[in-house]
């Protein structure tokens, strides 16, 4: 999970410099990573969803994917991808696994 929030407030400072992003990424990143979790936690079966993230100012585009695991000690969530403003923030030959 700390490797998703480390790109997200990576590009976000980006677009919003070091001190607006720190600020605005320690309040929307918490947000968009729990509804996902939210998300694919009420998904049925074990296929791949996805959730649409945009922000008040149309800056930053968030499309989160992921999906339910079922293991030793019951289902987990994980993010699968992630793409920021069109940008894929994993390496599209190697699947994701970042718990929820």
């Amino acid at each position: 999970m700390d490797e998703l929030r480390t790109k997200l407030l990576h590009e976000i400072m980006g677009i919003y410099g070091p001190n607006q992003g720190q600020s605005i990424g320690a309040v929307i990143i918490p947000a968009f990573v729990s509804d996902f979790k939210s998300v694919v936690e009420k998904s049925d079966g074990l296929g791949e969803v996805s959730e649409e993230y945009m922000t008040e100012d149309k800056r930053i585009h968030l499309v989160l994917y992921g999906r339910k695991s079922l293991g030793k000690k019951g289902m987990s969530s994980y993010v699968t991808n992630a793409r920021f403003n069109g940008k894929n923030l994993f390496d599209s030959l190697e699947e994701q696994h970042i718990a929820l």
